[in-house]
This record gives structure tokens, sequence and C-alpha cells, in this order.
């Protein structure tokens, strides 16, 4: 399968998960920022991707892009660990590369690991 094609798939994935036409979802749309997908949507997406595209998702941090949904009023006094993290959005484009790579393609800050 070409990147076209690819590019063309993963329009169509993000299209059904986020609710809008596929024309809408280009190589530069960005899942959160963009499409407004966040929380257990974001993980619900990657998963379906990763199974799609058999894309190896070990590397995946879910923090870097999301939180989980629901609120504790205590996250109000002191934010969450996962909110201290660096924001990474996650494109199209970065699909493309994890499916030509077999494995998640995003890199993240070394010294931000998981709490």
């Amino acid at each position: 399968m070409n990147d076209a094609e690819v590019l063309s798939r993963i329009r169509e994935l993000l299209a059904t998960h986020a609710g809008v036409p596929a024309a809408t979802v280009s190589a530069e749309t960005r899942v959160w920022e963009d499409l407004k997908l966040y929380g257990d949507d974001v993980s619900e997406l990657v998963n379906a991707f990763g199974k799609q595209f058999n894309v190896d998702l070990s590397g995946y941090r879910w923090y870097h892009h999301t939180g989980p949904e629901g609120c504790n009023p205590l996250w109000l006094v002191r934010k969450p660990w996962w909110e201290r993290k660096t924001k990474i959005p996650i494109a199209v484009s970065d699909l493309v590369e994890s499916t030509r790579l077999g494995k998640w393609s995003i890199r993240y800050p070394e010294d931000e690991r998981e709490a």
C-alpha cells in the first residue's frame, strides 16, 4: 500500500471516530486540536489505528497527547502528573509515518517518563 492509499484509509478512520467528513481531514489535521478528540476517544482511535494498520504501539505515551476523562476536585489545587508533561500533537502525517515504519513514530522527551 502506498502513502496515498494509507493517507486515504487514515482519513476515513479519523472521520469515523471524530464524526466529520473525510474530506475535512488532511495530512496536517491534528487529533486533539482540530478534531477535538480527547481522553478515551484518543485511546480508542490509537488502538483502532494500531490494529487496522498493524502498528506496534508499545512506544505510545498517552499522557503526552491527552488525559483521562473525568475530573477530580483535587486537580484544581494541584495538576495531576500527566498535565505536567509536554503535550505533543498527533497529526495525520504522524500516523502515516507510523504505518510506514510499523511502529509508533512520535518521539518523546526522555526526561518525561510516566510518574
